[in-house]
């Protein structure tokens, strides 16, 4: 077996599928389910969305409110890996307990989908981003229990994977010269009246189409801008001018 510094987990030349697939497999080994990995530039710097740019398998219902309530903003987690030097395990009451109210919350209703404990491995690059890797468990014992001996593997994947996440969001930001990614005219109203916090059924009985369609027009406009999500899409075209 190659050693952690002469494995690759991925190149310039491996998708975003192909990456998903892998790390999920390697999380599968440990016997866990769930990981994460998140990219951010500092606050004002325009290179690149402030919202973080994320790979995972987390539950796509947490992932949808998650971004509708930014919850990136208080995050005890992302908070706690933009300032730490070294790998950290989050979750328990222990781990709770140095945080406030609102960031409690975050940590409280992730628990509902199995996101109750993780292994955090800190992400520095030299452009100025910040993130983290972290695999994730039902319980902080099996956490434990399943990252125990493993850390060159993981180390491996998160430094791969942080240059794979960097080059993605450059060529992202490169090709925002043409922001408004083809959207056609209905596309952006349903993102606009996404925006103005309008469920798919008020935007369909609004533009007399119907909820199918509304979703629809939403799912093509998110894959069109790149995004994760329709609220993704929303924060993004709003940032382009685009709505």
């Amino acid at each position: 077996m190659k050693s952690w510094f002469e494995h690759s987990w991925c190149d310039e030349e491996t998708s975003v599928d192909q990456v998903h697939a892998r790390i999920g497999e390697l999380v599968g080994e440990f016997g866990l389910d769930l990981f994460a990995l998140a990219m951010q530039m500092p606050p004002g710097d325009g290179s690149f969305e402030d919202l973080p740019e994320v790979l995972t398998n987390y539950p796509q219902a947490w992932i949808d409110r998650y971004t509708r309530l930014r919850y990136d903003r208080i995050d005890p987690v992302l908070e706690l890996a933009a300032r730490a030097n070294r790998p950290f395990l989050w979750g328990g009451a222990r781990f709770q307990r140095a945080f406030g109210k609102q960031q409690r919350r975050v940590l409280d209703e992730g628990r509902a989908y199995g996101i109750a404990a993780g292994l955090v491995i800190p992400l520095r690059s030299a452009c100025g981003a910040h993130g983290l890797f972290t695999v994730v468990a039902g319980e902080t014992s099996r956490l434990r229990d399943a990252v125990r001996g493993e850390h060159e593997r993981l180390f491996s994947a998160a430094f791969d994977l942080q240059d794979f996440m960097l080059a993605r969001m450059s060529d992202t930001h490169a090709a925002g010269a043409a922001p408004d990614a083809g959207l056609s005219l209905r596309e952006r109203e349903c993102l606009l009246w996404t925006a103005e916090g309008r469920t798919a059924a008020e935007v369909a009985d609004r533009l007399g189409l119907s909820v199918s369609t509304v979703n629809r027009h939403l799912s093509n406009a998110t894959r069109k801008m790149g995004c994760k999500n329709k609220h993704h899409a929303v924060y993004r075209a709003l940032r382009a001018g685009v709505i």
